[in-house]
């Protein structure tokens, strides 16, 4: 829905951003950039997704995210399709959080940090009764 305040929002909007992604460096920052064609997003993509065991890879550069998580929930099986997404959306928000991080509190990104944080919260979410992650969860 374009609210999230990207370095490429920032700049339509004049206001002071840095000119390139804060987890890559390598192009300018939108939504799109962060979740399908940062690299390293789509690192942190393979890991999680390995590490559930999905059969989807990690969403493309060209792709729209909203239709690959679809079609990554409706390619799981039934039983792991509510797990599938919940993942996903931790996923999205960590990499968002992530990316926070690096802007406002000058965290050097880290796929190894990152991925030990959603793996930690998927437990949690499992814990409290998300329904369908702990049968993901290795």
């Amino acid at each position: 829905m374009d609210r999230c305040w990207t370095g490429e929002r920032l700049a339509r909007r004049g206001l002071p951003h840095a000119p390139t992604c804060p987890l890559c460096d390598q192009a300018v920052e939108t939504m799109a950039h962060l979740l399908t064609g940062c690299s390293f997003s789509r690192m942190v993509w393979f890991e999680v997704l390995s590490w559930i065991r999905s059969t989807s890879g990690p969403p493309t550069v060209e792709g729209d995210f909203a239709e690959w998580w679809s079609q990554a929930v409706r390619t799981a099986p039934r039983q792991l399709r509510k797990g599938t997404s919940s993942v996903i959306m931790l996923t999205a928000w960590w990499i968002w959080k992530h990316r926070n991080a690096a802007v406002f509190d000058n965290a050097r990104p880290s796929v190894t940090s990152l991925f030990n944080d959603i793996r930690s919260d998927a437990r949690l979410w499992a814990d409290a009764g998300a329904r369908g992650v702990r049968q993901l969860l290795p």
